[in-house]
C-alpha cells in the first residue's frame, strides 16, 4: 500500500508543478471556459526570478489557457478567437486524460493491479498520443508554430502525469496578440473591476522601478489612470 500511495503522490506532485506558470510584470493567464473567461495575474507575494507565480486550477485541465503579451510588448501574437478554436475541441480528450490518470489508474492500482491497470495505462498513453497528433494538426491549420509541441509531447509520453495538462501547456506555448489591459474586455462585467485593480497594482509596482523621466514611466502612469479612472479623477 505504501508503494502505491508513493506513486500516486509523486504523480500528483508532478502534475501540480506543471500547473505553475511564471508571468512577466503585467502579463496574465487567460482561461477560456465554455461559459466564461477568467484572467489571472499570479501572486503578488511569490515570485521566481522576478516573475509572478500563477497556479492553474488543478481540477480544470480541460479548460484552455493562454498567456497575454507583457506590458508594452512589441512582439506579435495570435488572435484569441483563433487560438481558442485551435485547442478547445480537444477539451473532451483532456477531461478523459484527467479521469484516466487520476481516477482510473489509482483505482486499478489499488483494486485491480493486473489487466485492468494495464489496459487503463495503455488507454492513457493512446489518448495522450491522440491529443498530441490532433494538436499538431490544429496548430498547423491555425498557422500556429507546432515546433514547441515536439518537446512538450516527449514530456507527456515520458511522464504520463504531465499529459493531463497537455491542453493548457499547448496553449501556453505561444502568446495571444493582446495584452492584459485589452484582454479585460473579454471578462464578465462583474469581474472587470477586479482585473483592473490587479493589473493597476502591477503597473504601480513597475512604475516604482523606473525613473519619472523615463518614457516608460509616463506610459505606465497613463495606463494606470485608464485602469483606475476614479482614483485619477480624485487626484485631479
Amino acid at each position: 500500500m505504501i508503494g502505491e500511495a508513493t506513486v500516486i503522490a509523486v504523480a500528483a506532485a508532478l502534475y501540480l508543478a506543471d500547473c505553475v506558470v511564471l508571468l512577466e510584470r503585467g502579463q496574465a493567464v487567460l482561461e477560456a471556459g465554455w461559459r466564461r473567461v477568467a484572467l489571472g495575474f499570479g501572486s503578488r507575494h511569490y515570485q521566481i526570478s522576478g516573475k509572478a507565480v500563477a497556479l492553474l486550477n488543478p481540477l480544470t485541465p480541460f479548460v484552455p489557457a493562454f498567456r497575454t503579451l507583457p506590458l508594452f510588448s512589441d512582439a506579435s501574437g495570435f488572435k484569441p478567437s483563433g487560438a481558442v478554436s485551435a485547442v478547445r475541441p480537444l477539451a473532451v480528450l483532456g477531461l478523459l486524460q484527467f479521469l484516466l490518470v487520476f481516477v482510473a489508474l489509482p483505482i486499478c492500482l489499488y483494486r485491480a493491479p493486473g489487466w485492468p491497470f494495464f489496459i487503463s495505462l495503455i488507454l492513457a498513453y493512446l489518448n495522450a498520443t491522440a491529443m498530441l497528433v490532433f494538436l499538431v494538426v490544429r496548430f498547423r491549420k491555425a498557422s500556429i508554430p507546432a515546433r514547441p509541441l515536439i518537446g512538450l509531447g516527449f514530456g507527456w509520453l515520458a511522464c504520463l502525469p504531465l499529459s493531463v495538462n497537455c491542453l493548457r501547456s499547448a496553449g501556453l506555448s505561444f502568446r495571444l496578440g493582446v495584452d492584459a489591459a485589452r484582454a479585460i474586455r473579454f471578462l464578465a462585467a462583474d469581474e472587470k473591476d477586479v482585473a483592473r485593480e490587479a493589473l493597476a497594482a502591477q503597473v504601480g509596482e513597475a512604475m516604482q522601478e523606473l525613473d519619472e523621466s523615463d518614457a516608460r514611466h509616463r506610459r505606465l502612469a497613463d495606463l494606470k489612470r485608464q485602469l483606475t479612472p476614479e482614483a485619477g479623477h480624485g487626484r485631479a
